[in-house]
Order: structure tokens, then sequence, then C-alpha cells
């Protein structure tokens, strides 16, 4: 099946919110034929993952605002705006955010992982992160998103 090319923005229909962060859906996995997904996140202090591994992509961070500090396997990297930085499938991962908010692009190679993002966020209509979490997740709510990404191979550390 040949796929159509397109042009896409961050706009309220293809955005989403999770407490601490808004992400904007430019590419998904639908639209290239599951080869990639492209989202634009404006991620703040305490909504970065726990460590995990994913069995099934690769995943990138081009950061275009702000500071964070990726742990990579055993390795730290400190990125800045203009930074590049590859997390290789079957490598654990995570990263802090620095500075008030990073927004990044984030590149999921082969792509989805990005509906696992899309059905666990709310409708971004005003074009907002959700109000940050005080203090950590409720543990329904670790219970639900370790299980489910179990089934994206994705396992936490």
């Amino acid at each position: 099946m040949k796929l159509p090319g397109f042009l896409n923005q961050p706009q309220p229909g293809n955005s989403r919110a999770i407490p601490g962060a808004l992400f904007h859906f430019l590419v998904k996995g639908e639209q290239t034929g599951d080869a990639h997904a492209l989202l634009k996140i404006d991620v703040q202090p305490g909504a970065e993952p726990p460590e995990h591994v994913h069995a099934n992509e690769d995943e990138a961070y081009y950061l275009l605002e702000g500071k964070i500090t990726f742990k990579i396997g055993d390795d730290f990297f400190e990125a800045t705006a203009g930074d590049y930085v590859y997390l290789p499938k079957e490598v654990s991962h995570t990263f802090q955010v620095k500075t008030d908010v990073a927004k990044v692009l984030m590149w999921i190679s082969p792509a989805g992982l990005d509906q696992w993002f899309w059905d666990n966020s709310a409708p971004a209509e005003d074009m907002k992160a959700l109000p940050p979490l005080q203090g950590p997740p409720p543990p329904h709510v670790i219970t639900h998103n370790t299980e489910t990404l179990k089934d994206y191979g994705v396992e936490m550390i």
C-alpha cells in the first residue's frame, strides 16, 4: 500500500496531556506503515519515566529547549538544546529534566509505542500539560502503566 505524504504541526486534535507533560503527535505509526513515529514533548521535572528497557523499538531525542540528564545503560549524558540522544532497544534508560521545562522531539522506530502514549493520556484541547503530581503516582497508576507497557515490550527496571 502506498502511503500519502502529509504536513503536520502541533494542534489540539493531535495533542495529548499527562501530569507534567504535553505530547504533540506529529507523526503516528499508522501514517508511516509503522516505520516510525515522531512526538514533540514539553516535559517538566517529575514527569520522567522510571528506568526501563524496550524490546521492540529504538528511541531518539532531539532537544529543542532545556537540559536533560540521560542514563543509558551505565552511561550518563548531559544534553542541551541542539543535542541528539540515541537510546537503543534492549538497553535500559531513563532521564531527568534539569530545567523548568524541556522541549524535545522523540523519534520511535519502529512505531507502535506511540499508541500506548496516546491511549494513556488525555486530550489537550487547551494545549497544556495536566498539573504535575505532588509526589509519586498512585499505586494503581504505577500498576496500570507497568502492566500495559509489557504488552508493548517495555519492562520497568
